[in-house]
């Protein structure tokens, strides 16, 4: 599994300043959401994508919702995707197939009314 950080085009880090430096160049705010479920399959073609948007923006969006529950399932079945349960109740799911992590990423930040946060950190 590559970690977030690789995708950013950072090397491991050596410290815990390097690895919060990489997430705080991932800082995304997700707001009226309870839960998020990730569905996905450890084989197959298919769920490739939320497989890969899981991996890409898992940790971020642990790291800045705490509030947030985060649950992984694994399925070998045809309905792959995101499941997100709001405060007031609603169920979104967004299905994965065919789209990549970005492409996913934007339709969480809708249906979440989330938002990422642009920072600037000074070079040490």
């Amino acid at each position: 599994m590559q970690r977030f950080y690789s995708h950013l085009g950072l090397s491991k880090p050596a410290n815990w300043r390097g690895l919060y430096k990489a997430y705080c160049m991932e800082k995304i705010y997700l707001f009226n959401t309870e839960q998020i479920t990730f569905i996905t399959s450890k084989y197959g073609a298919a769920p490739a994508s939320s497989r890969q948007f899981k991996y890409r923006y898992l940790e971020p969006l642990r790291f800045w919702n705490s509030d947030v529950s985060f649950v992984e399932k694994k399925y070998s079945t045809e309905k792959y995707g995101v499941e997100i349960k709001k405060n007031d109740g609603s169920v979104h799911f967004i299905d994965t197939k065919g789209k990549n992590s970005d492409e996913i990423f934007k339709l969480v930040l809708e249906k979440t009314e989330g938002r990422k946060v642009p920072i600037s950190i000074p070079p040490q």
